[in-house]
């Protein structure tokens, strides 16, 4: 039976003719042949095509030329593709070796690759966790003073506080009761929200502290938490810019511009934080009711004054109104006066709509 051996394979490695005279030349390389699909079985064509590498040895005795070799594979998975298992290599065979070391290899880069997922994965879950940590903070600032806050934030009881001076706001919204009775809940949200976005914007401008909303009731405090000589003169300027910015907001009911009272008073209070599941920074004290007082005994769109923010403001340059002596419940018979206007500040600087820190000059820093 005489069979042909290049019928079934031809050299790739190296580029030689197949006959024994040229692979003679060669005869100290290794050879890989590749068998040809159309002479393989049916069973075996969609597959990869077999290689083997091997050593071609000449035996001049038999005056032929011995092929030694094995498949060439570089991989569990090419092992696989051709239906084969480690067991079919000799055990002597380096192929097994290389086989066994390129699975480490690709193993071990494989996961190199997932740690390096990994490690991005963290990295932008960092990045996500400093943001939400970030706005936590921002909102936990909004609610408390700062330092008052980092105190909470590292475990520590936050002792309550006592400030000789500072100066109080109360403001509410004429005819609140009858605008409540007369909307729906949803026009009622738009509306305050409307007017605290203005107050909180002007909190900032005048750097006053915003205790509370309750309702309508809006509550700040100047000198408090941080101690100011100028408290007075700040929640004034604030009071100033109240009046105009709820000029700005629509009464669902009139389809007009807002009321509101708005009452101050200065004097001493206690401060410090109660509750643990909502904790808040609280003001109490005799001043604190004197504060309420004013602003329930105002006027609409008026700013109602104690005789104590007087003192401390009328040889600054501001416009007061006396009003006279008033029943104040619980107090008795009090004093009292109406701020006009800051004679030394422009609306926009009261507004805090000016383009620079040089045009606030007439308020009080």
């Amino acid at each position: 039976m005489s069979i042909h051996l290049d019928q079934y394979f031809s050299i790739v490695h190296p580029e030689v003719t197949f006959n024994i005279t040229s692979i003679r030349k060669f005869i100290n390389s290794q050879f890989v042949l590749q068998a040809h699909r159309e002479m393989m079985p049916r069973v075996w064509r969609d597959r990869p095509m077999l290689q083997l590498r091997g050593q071609m040895i000449w035996m001049p005795m038999l005056d032929r030329m011995l092929y030694q070799a094995s498949p060439l594979l570089r991989s569990l998975r090419e092992l696989e593709e051709r239906d084969m298992h480690i067991s079919d290599i000799a055990p002597h065979d380096v192929t097994r070796d290389l086989i066994l070391l390129n699975h480490q290899r690709l193993a071990e880069m494989e996961l190199s690759n997932q740690l390096e997922r990994k490690k991005e994965e963290l990295h932008l879950l960092s990045l996500r966790l400093e943001e939400e940590k970030r706005k936590t903070e921002n909102l936990l600032y909004a609610m408390l003073p700062k330092h008052v806050a980092n105190e909470l934030k590292e475990g520590k009881a936050v002792e309550a506080g006592e400030f000789q001076e500072c100066t109080i706001l109360f403001s509410d919204v004429v005819t609140f009761t009858n605008i409540c009775a007369m909307c729906e809940p949803l026009q009622i949200v738009q509306m305050l929200n409307s007017m605290y976005l203005r107050f909180d914007r002007l909190t900032t401008v005048h750097n006053v502290y915003k205790v509370e909303t309750i309702g309508d009731a809006y509550m700040v405090v100047g000198g408090v938490p941080i101690p100011v000589s100028s408290h007075a003169e700040r929640v004034a300027n604030f009071a100033l810019g109240m009046i105009v910015a709820s000029r700005e907001v629509i009464n669902p009911v009139t389809g007009g511009p807002i009321q509101i009272r708005v009452g101050l008073h200065s004097g001493p209070v206690l401060a410090g934080v109660v509750g643990e599941k909502m904790p808040r920074y609280c003001l109490f004290g005799d001043t604190v009711n004197t504060a309420s007082r004013m602003e329930s005994h105002s006027l609409p769109e008026r700013i109602h004054l104690s005789p104590t923010v007087y003192q401390a403001l009328k040889d600054k340059s501001y416009l007061i109104q006396k009003r006279g002596e008033i029943e104040v419940k619980g107090k008795g018979i009090m004093s009292t006066y109406f701020l006009e206007r800051n004679l030394g500040a422009t609306e926009q600087q009261i507004m805090g709509l000016t383009g620079c820190q040089d045009d606030r000059s007439g308020l009080s820093t």
